[in-house]
């Protein structure tokens, strides 16, 4: 019993506990910020001007309604970028009320959002989502194990 307590293992369980706050601060916090800041950045400069919404004006059915494909399109778009920032400004709040170390039902989410990421990204052939979700979930994954040993 002594060997589990001793000072030596008591630092390395810090330096675990250190190591998946950072990775939860990284992928959960900064990254989601990041991104949903570009994301939001771009649907303003690029993708909401009248040429986009020229090409995009066309109407479609959406549950038995027609709507304007740039009406639809930009919504989903500017709420993405605003929704990644919002998840980020969460986990924000979530690792003040708990500060020691992150918590897996939040790692957990954060893992399935990185899943549907890499879903998204092999379905709709857009590499950054791919691959950036398969990055993220092995920092996650990382995180998740250091928290459960820790």
């Amino acid at each position: 019993m002594n060997f589990i307590f001793n000072e030596s293992n008591f630092e390395e369980m810090k330096d675990m506990e250190t190591a998946a706050i950072t990775l939860f601060v990284l992928f959960g916090i900064v990254m989601p910020i990041l991104i949903g800041g570009l994301h939001t950045y771009v649907h303003f400069k690029e993708l909401g001007t009248k040429e986009v919404q020229a090409k995009l004006n066309n109407v479609i059915p959406i549950m038995g309604k027609s709507k304007n494909i740039f009406n639809a399109w930009g919504l989903m778009s500017f709420m993405m970028g605003a929704s990644f920032i919002i998840i980020g400004l969460l986990n924000i709040s979530i690792l003040t009320i708990s500060p020691d170390t992150p918590p897996i039902p939040s790692i957990i989410a954060i893992i399935l959002y990185l899943a549907c990421s890499i879903y998204v990204g092999r379905t709709y052939k857009a590499a950054p989502q791919f691959y950036g979700g398969i990055v993220g979930i092995i920092g996650m994954l990382t995180c998740l194990g250091l928290t459960i040993i820790s």
